[in-house]
C-alpha cells in the first residue's frame, strides 16, 4: 500500500476531476461534494493529488482487502470534489484514496511482531490480549504454531494439550507474528498468531511498556539493539527493544547469542531454549537495572509528546538525559519531559 507524509483536516479537497481520465475512488475517511455546492480552489486539491501522483509511480499496488469496504469505493464523476471528512494521512493506492487517521486502533496485517499476555487457555491454544489498556483485539496463539521445548518437529498428542500451561500461563508476556487475520473489517477480526522464530516466545527479566499503536511505524527490523556504540546514557550496556506493531515494547538486557543464530534444526532450537533460560535466571545488577529504566522512561517521555517511537529518538533521549546530568526519577516531570524531547520535537 503507498501512503504518504501530507496531512489533511476536515473539510478540506483532496482532489477534483473535470472528466472520466482524471476519476478517482472513493476510501475510508472521505465524500463526495459538487464543485458547484462548494465553489473552493480546485488549485489546492490538485496538488495534493500531484505530489502524490510522483511518490507512488514506483509502488507496489497490492493491498490488503480488508483495509476498505468495496461499497465505500465510489468513483469521482465529473465536476466533482473529494473532501476529507477526517484529520488523517493521504494513503493512496491506484485511484483509490482514504485517510489513516493517526490515532486509529491497531489494524493487523500478516507478519506483524506483536507483544502480548496471555488471558486464558482454551482448546489447543491460548488467548492472548494485543492491547492492553483499551479496546482489545481478539487473538488466538494456537498449539502448532510453536516450537516444543524438545525442539523436535513433530504432531501435537493430547498430552502437548495437556502440559500447555507449563508453556505459557496466564499472564505470561510473549512475543509473536501475525500469521493471518480471520474476519473482514476495518481493524480485522480474529487474529492468528504464531511463535517459530528465535526472537519469538515467553518474555522475561524485562520491562514492559504500552504506548498507542500509531506511535510505532512498521519498519524492516522490530528486534533492535540500543547501546552498541557506546553512546552517552548507555554505561556502556547493551538493551534489546522489541518494537510491537499493536503497541507493545518490551525492554531487556540484550542476548547477543541470538543475534547469528538461524533456525535451521531441532539442535538449534535447544540452543535458544537453554540461551532463554540463563537470560530468565540471570540477576540484573544496578547499573543495568538503571539503563533499562533509562530506556523505559525515555519512552513514556516520547509518549508523553506524541512523538513516533524510533530507535533514533530513543537514543536522542538518554543522551539528553545524560547531557543534562538528570536522574531516572526525575525524567518524567513535565518541565524534564519537554527539554529531553526537545531534540526529537524539532525532527518532527
Amino acid at each position: 500500500m503507498a501512503s504518504t507524509n501530507h496531512i489533511v483536516i476536515p473539510g478540506q479537497i483532496i482532489a477534483a476531476t473535470t472528466n472520466e481520465e482524471e476519476s478517482f475512488l472513493r476510501g475510508h475517511g472521505t465524500y463526495l461534494e459538487n464543485m458547484d455546492d462548494n465553489p473552493s480552489s480546485s488549485s489546492t486539491a490538485n496538488l495534493i493529488i500531484s505530489s502524490n501522483d510522483e511518490s507512488n509511480s514506483n509502488n507496489n499496488s497490492n493491498t490488503d482487502q480488508g483495509d476498505h469496504n468495496e461499497e465505500n469505493e465510489q468513483p469521482i464523476r465529473q465536476n466533482q470534489n473529494l473532501i476529507s471528512s477526517t484529520t488523517g494521512t493521504i494513503t493512496r493506492t491506484n485511484k483509490l484514496i482514504q485517510v489513516t487517521q493517526p490515532n486509529a486502533i491497531y489494524a493487523p496485517q500478516t507478519g506483524d511482531p506483536i507483544i502480548g499476555r496471555v488471558t486464558s487457555l482454551t482448546a489447543a491454544k491460548w488467548n492472548i490480549s494485543t492491547n492492553l489498556t483499551c479496546v482489545t483485539l481478539p487473538a488466538s496463539l494456537p498449539l502448532t504454531g510453536i516450537n516444543l521445548p524438545d525442539g523436535m518437529q513433530r504432531m501435537r498428542t493430547s498430552a502437548d494439550a495437556l502440559s500447555m500451561r507449563s508453556l505459557l500461563k496466564e499472564g505470561d508476556i510473549i512475543s509473536a507474528e501475525v500469521r493471518m487475520v480471520q474476519g473482514a473489517g476495518l481493524g480485522g477480526g480474529n487474529i492468528v498468531l504464531h511463535a517459530r522464530s528465535v526472537r519469538c516466545g515467553k518474555l522475561e527479566n524485562g520491562c514492559f511498556v504500552m504506548v498507542p499503536s500509531w506511535l510505532i511505524a512498521r519498519r524492516k527490523k522490530h528486534f533492535i539493539v540500543l547501546g552498541c556504540d557506546n553512546e552517552k546514557g548507555f554505561d556502556g550496556i547493551k538493551v534489546e527493544v522489541l518494537l510491537g506493531c499493536n503497541g507493545g515494547i518490551w525492554i531487556q538486557t540484550a542476548m547477543m547469542e541470538l543475534e547469528d543464530m538461524e533456525e535451521s534444526s531441532g539442535g538449534i532450537m535447544e540452543q535458544v531454549q537453554k540461551i532463554r533460560n540463563d537470560h530468565a535466571a540471570k540477576v540484573l545488577v544496578m547499573e543495568e537495572r538503571i539503563v533499562l529504566a533509562r530506556v523505559r522512561n525515555a519512552i513514556e517521555a516520547l509518549k508523553i509528546v506524541f512523538c513516533r517511537i524510533t530507535p533514533e529518538n530513543i537514543v536522542d533521549v538518554v543522551k539528553a538525559v545524560a547531557e543534562f546530568g538528570y536522574d531516572v526519577v526525575d525524567m518524567l516531570r513535565p518541565e524534564v519531559v519537554l527539554k529531553i524531547t526537545e531534540c526529537t520535537r524539532k525532527r518532527v
